[in-house]
């Protein structure tokens, strides 16, 4: 109806669930790009990701602080604990380190 190919709808609406999980498969390009820049807020400077995770709480603020630490500390994990965030060489060259210290930082805090 809105003049877009029928394959297109299919390969916006599969990316937009990758976003999910963040686990494209191996040499899905689309996949990877776009997975990447979703993940790229992880790797602004650490101002502006505490500005961030501020921000993300306040979403969430129906969720008492303890769930929230839990299942934050869960998602800061499983990202710590891959390969590597990002799955393009250039945002794993650009950004990775940077995501990793944000991350390794955010998980501290909702330690202490």
């Amino acid at each position: 109806r809105l003049g877009v190919a029928p394959q297109l709808v299919d390969e916006v609406a599969r990316l937009v669930r990758l976003t999910v999980s963040h686990h494209p498969a191996p040499g899905d390009h689309n996949g990877e790009v776009l997975s990447d820049a979703d993940l790229a807020a992880l790797a602004v400077p650490r101002e502006r990701y505490v500005q961030n995770t501020a921000a993300i709480r306040a979403e969430y603020a129906h969720i008492p602080d303890d769930a929230f630490r839990k299942g934050r500390q869960q998602v800061l994990v499983s990202l710590l604990e891959g390969p590597g965030v990002f799955r393009t060489d250039y945002a794993r060259r650009e950004w990775e380190a940077t995501a990793r210290d944000n991350l390794r930082a955010e998980f501290a805090a909702l330690a202490d």
